[in-house]
């Protein structure tokens, strides 16, 4: 049987794959629990408590396990934050290139990379492929660039084999993972219809879109580990947007929650610099690489969200 590490396999995304992954494959875990939750690691997986950043700890790990593939999630993703705190944001490309070195000196051959929309900054189009210019308008989203970066040059000095993910708007769930610092509407909407927060703030009203909001493609997060486990098998090096290719505005989906949950209280806020307007993906090359085709709906994504919220009051 193959093994596959999977970082930061204690967090929201990564949990639900390493659940998906133990039944055909020796999974190793390492999360440094900062968000990450022991509890929902699967009982198969072996588990390291582990930070990236730590690269002789790390090597120890790959020392004691032959390891087939990896699969990178593990990273700090609050916008916001990285803005104001370059020196924690930095441990993404520290960590990266740790795992990249681990990776060469110990021969294994395949990396799964979880990268972001946030690369593309502020498009100037619509529908965003892959060949959309990268212009990331926040630290964050430079640090995915630059992974990106490093592991395409590892690919071509050490044949190192990859495929970067960039996720569009991940949502849904599957083993109950509640969000310890809500940044992302999902999980922020649930905060108000528990009571936790007054109301949700909606950045702008003055969109260039149908409605004035935002428009976003919100994706299943069963659907984007699908493409995960297809990526182990198909021979391609490159990058790959994930998202269902559909976008709703914000107030298409507080609507949905309204109709599919309760009504809650919202107000509009001002637009939020470098929020662009329209951020939908095109997934024609995860479709034609993958043979992957998103299935979920956005309906399926607010009930798997509210039925975990709902499993712990």
């Amino acid at each position: 049987m193959e093994t596959i590490l999977v970082t930061g396999g204690a967090g929201y995304i990564g949990s639900i794959t390493v659940k998906e992954l133990v039944d055909k494959y020796n999974v190793i875990v390492v999360d440094n629990l900062s968000k990450g939750k022991r509890e929902l690691v699967d009982k198969k997986a072996i588990f390291y408590e582990a930070d990236l950043t730590n690269k002789e700890n790390l090597q120890e790990i790959f020392k004691e396990h032959n390891i087939n593939y990896v699969m990178h999630f593990a990273s700090y993703k609050a916008v916001g934050e990285s803005m104001s705190n370059a020196v924690k944001y930095s441990d993404n490309l520290i960590g990266t290139i740790n795992l990249l070195n681990a990776m060469v000196k110990y021969n294994v051959p395949k990396i799964i990379f979880s990268s972001s929309a946030s690369v593309y900054g502020m498009p100037n189009k619509k529908i965003i492929d892959e060949q959309t210019e990268l212009n990331p308008i926040n630290y964050y989203g430079f640090t995915k660039q630059e992974a990106e970066k490093i592991i395409e040059y590892y690919h071509k000095i050490h044949n190192l084999q990859y495929i970067s993910f960039r996720y569009f708007n991940v949502a849904g769930d599957v083993l109950n993972y509640i969000d310890p610092e809500a940044n992302n509407i999902f999980p922020i909407i649930m905060e108000v219809i528990q009571g936790k927060r007054d109301k949700l703030t909606i950045f702008g009203n003055d969109c260039p879109t149908p409605d004035g909001t935002c428009v976003r493609d919100y994706i299943h997060v069963s659907d984007l580990i699908d493409a995960h486990i297809k990526a182990l098998k198909v021979d391609y090096n490159g990058v790959i947007n994930l998202g269902t290719g559909k976008g709703y505005s914000v107030i298409e989906l507080v609507n949905a929650f309204t109709e599919l949950i309760k009504p809650f209280k919202y107000e509009f806020g001002e637009r939020r610099e470098g929020d662009p307007a329209f951020l939908v993906a095109s997934n024609q090359k995860a479709k034609d690489i993958l043979g992957w085709t998103p299935k979920k709906t956005l309906k399926e994504m607010i009930l798997s969200t509210y039925n975990a919220y709902n499993s712990v009051l």
